[in-house]
């Protein structure tokens, strides 16, 4: 694209701006910068990373007027103040020393409309009215918005606070620009019955259906219309929301549907998003206060933490903390949220002492989110009363490990009377189906992981049903034998590959350990 070519708005953290409309947004709302700052910022920002030279600016701002560079720095700094440049690590207008500015932000395109259309002239219909922030998304939303112009059927997976519906709320809102349709959010949190789905559609696009059979009824109504609907939580009644979704792609040319679930709809035209969790810092990085705020989960939890304290800065002293919290939280979101809420209660350290108790890390609330995300636990809770009985037995039993394991280590501590090693093997993928596992398969065999906040979960569902002894013995026992079965078979590799192979056994070796010298273990 050439530098003078305009572009569609830009997204940029939670800001939108539109050089057609002279415009700058946060969260929605219109922010009032001035004329030149405004076009300043258009002008940086559709360059980004180039750095200006001060006198192309001036030349570009006051084309017929003589100014000084004081001029450029007043509205500069104007900028900066509307973006809250520089806080939480945030950075979007870099002053280069002796050479000019620069647009350092991650931008993404809301690019797309068809010529000649007219600046915003979709139509919003019943979205949420709230504020939304994305941290550390911006090339995420723009690969789901490309995907669901291109292919108009899309399911944002993931596991509950993952921050699906936040995503599906920016990136409709993209997407409905971009080709110029109404949007309509349908949140299917609160049906109980399956029936109503259609229904529930139908009440958010205005409309009344009388047929027995509402699905169709629904797709004929809306066949000619231009639109994109969002159906977020999903899981619930996900058997009636594949089969309409499948009828809205595969019966209409000009309907694109966004949904949100913890399982995909497994229908055709769906193409699926996995959204994945905030990046964080590894334990081996660096663990000062810049290094760290690199990452968007600590930029995420200091955020949040102003919000509840006030402005804080984060110091080098303070940084490790931050940082293993977000490593304990896995990064997810909703997690990091309520602990932020926590620190500005009880402080850093107590904080990551708190979070050593996994019962009191399911209690982290937030009183005022849906009711599925007012905790840890009825996130969970949601999650868990959708597992047949066979995946609950199989969730809770795999609980004492710790890091990966494999299909044969969730056998040895799931088994049951009367349950065939085949039950199991279909147990486990259904939980990694649910978001509930995380897999790796970039190994020779397929490795499983429990999330942190979802492992302390299912330690806890272990204790209710007096499971614990029985459990963490059979955990000891495979693991022994594991290492045996290891050694023999790695006796001919060079020290150095034994040891990394050892190494992901360690977490699982402690914990093994720790039942076993423990008062409830058995130490021969």
């Amino acid at each position: 694209m050439a530098d003078d070519e305009p572009r569609g708005n830009l997204l940029f953290g939670p800001f939108e701006l539109s050089s057609k409309e002279r415009a700058l947004w946060r969260d929605g709302v219109a922010l009032p910068l001035g004329s030149r700052a405004l076009d300043i910022l258009i002008y940086l920002a559709e360059r980004p990373g180039k750095v200006i030279a001060k006198q192309e600016l001036i030349d570009h701002v006051w084309p017929d007027v003589t100014v000084e560079e004081g001029s450029i720095r007043v509205h500069v700094a104007a900028i900066r103040k509307a973006l809250g440049d520089g806080q939480f690590g945030n950075r979007y207008i870099a002053n280069i020393k002796g050479r000019g500015y620069a647009f350092v932000g991650a931008l993404a395109s809301l690019g797309g409309a068809t010529e000649g259309r007219t600046a915003r002239s979709w139509r919003q219909g019943r979205l949420p009215v709230r504020p939304i922030m994305l941290i550390g998304r911006e090339t995420f939303v723009t690969e789901v918005g490309d995907r669901l112009r291109n292919d108009r059927f899309v399911t944002l997976l993931g596991p509950g606070g993952i921050g699906k519906t936040t995503i599906a709320l920016v990136v409709g809102r993209v997407v409905a620009q971009a080709i110029g349709s109404e949007i309509y959010f349908v949140d299917l949190e609160s049906l109980t019955d399956p029936h109503h789905v259609a229904a529930a559609v139908a009440t958010s696009l205005g409309l009344s259906l009388k047929s027995k059979d509402p699905g169709p009824e629904l797709v004929d109504l809306i066949r000619s219309r231009k639109l994109l609907i969002i159906l977020d939580s999903c899981e619930h009644v996900i058997e009636a929301v594949a089969s309409l979704a499948e009828q809205l792609y595969q019966q209409t040319e000009q309907i694109h549907v966004l949904t949100t679930s913890r399982e995909l709809l497994k229908v055709e035209g769906e193409h699926c998003c996995r959204v994945p969790p905030l990046d964080f810092p590894p334990d081996d990085s660096e663990q000062t206060a810049n290094a760290v705020l690199r990452y968007p989960a600590v930029q995420l939890f200091v955020r949040r933490v102003a919000t509840r304290a006030g402005r804080i800065v984060l110091t080098d002293k303070e940084a490790p903390f931050v940082a293993d919290i977000c490593r304990k939280l896995d990064g997810i979101p909703l997690a990091i949220e309520l602990a932020a809420g926590q620190v500005a209660s009880l402080g850093l350290e107590n904080t990551v002492d708190l979070l050593v108790s996994r019962l009191e890390l399911l209690r982290l609330s937030h009183r005022t989110a849906v009711a599925r995300h007012r905790t840890l636990k009825a996130t969970l809770d949601w999650s868990y009363d959708l597992l047949s009985d066979a995946e609950r037995i199989v969730f809770r039993r795999i609980a004492p490990f710790v890091g990966h394991f494999t299909l044969d280590g969730a056998r040895s501590v799931a088994g049951e009377p009367g349950v065939g090693v085949e039950d199991i093997f279909d147990a486990v993928a259904g939980l990694v189906e649910k978001s509930l596992i995380a897999t790796r398969i970039d190994v020779v065999q397929a490795q499983y992981r429990l999330p942190n906040t979802t492992r302390a979960y299912a330690l806890a569902k272990l204790e209710e049903h007096d499971e614990v002894d029985m459990v963490f013995g059979r955990h000891a026992e495979y693991l022994a034998g594991h290492l045996e079965t290891l050694r023999e078979a790695l006796s001919s590799l060079p020290g150095a590959e034994r040891a990394a192979v050892y190494s992901d056994q360690l977490s699982n070796v402690r914990a093994a350990l720790e039942w076993s010298f423990g008062p409830r273990g058995e130490t021969n």
